[in-house]
């Protein structure tokens, strides 16, 4: 687990180097962040096909391998999504939002990329103790249940960046907020709400398969970060861009106060 860690760091650090000073681009940035959730995820599915081959007719490792299995699918497909997304919306926008402040100074870029590596190796906790374990409990229809959700918060993320991009997309729409589909159902940041939902499911479906109290205290750093995150630096940052956008905007302050902010039902 350690070796991943580090090389968790070390792909980020080259990544940082060719981007600060080999191509002076911050086009990368995601691709190497997302890219390394694929890699880890891959290694596990390996990993564990192996194991399970190794073991055939060992119920206890073969189930302990599919829910490692199951969580590693859910990694590379999140994480697949997501790279895709942000590389579109940077090709539409021309531009990256997030690196306006720090573009020219390599230092405080390097404090991105090392916040990414936290990011990536913090998200990964859960699914590295339970392959590291290999022996679990059977699937059961909790488990199940767990799967199901996860894959139903997946597509509300999907479907809510597919509508602002549709929304953005149109020239009528320029200067406008999007108060529609599952950002006016649901609340004002349903990608938001649903990464939370999908880490805090990972964790659950791990937790039921970790026989070590101390490897399920160290797995909540995953979904306790995520929930940190989204909650406490995404969701504020994003308020208040529309906030000082939308200040004079009557409309703007009706949704607001007839729309949950991130978690439906808590205002």
């Amino acid at each position: 687990m350690l070796g991943i860690y580090l090389s968790v760091f070390l792909i980020q650090f080259v990544g940082f180097l060719h981007s600060a000073f080999l191509i002076k681009s911050k086009r990368y940035y995601d691709v190497f962040g997302c890219g390394t959730f694929v890699l880890v995820g891959l290694l596990s599915l390996v990993k564990n096909y192996y194991y399970e081959i190794e073991h055939i007719g060992e119920s206890g490792y073969v189930y302990g391998l599919r829910r490692a299995l199951i969580v590693s699918i859910f990694i590379i497909v999140w994480s697949s999504r997501l790279v895709i997304f942000l590389n579109d919306r940077i090709k539409r926008n021309k531009k990256d939002k997030r690196f306006d402040k720090v573009r020219n100074n390599p230092k405080k870029f390097f404090i991105y990329w090392f916040m990414q590596s936290l990011w990536i190796n913090f998200t990964i906790t859960p699914l590295l103790l339970v392959t590291h374990q290999h022996f679990s409990i059977s699937l059961s229809l909790i488990d199940y249940i767990l799967i199901l959700l996860w894959s139903t918060f997946f597509t509300i993320e999907a479907v809510a960046d597919g509508q602002k991009t549709l929304f953005l997309g149109k020239p009528e729409n320029k200067g406008k907020f999007i108060n529609q589909g599952l950002w006016k159902r649901l609340c004002r940041h349903p990608n938001y709400f649903s990464e939370i939902m999908m880490h805090w499911i990972i964790y659950f479906i791990c937790f039921r398969g970790l026989d070590s109290y101390w490897y399920k205290f160290i797995s909540l750093i995953s979904p306790l970060f995520i929930s940190f995150l989204m909650l406490k630096i995404s969701t504020p940052m994003m308020e208040k861009i529309s906030d000082e956008k939308f200040s004079g905007n009557p409309q703007y302050q009706e949704y607001k106060k007839s729309t949950y902010k991130i978690i439906p039902f808590i205002n």
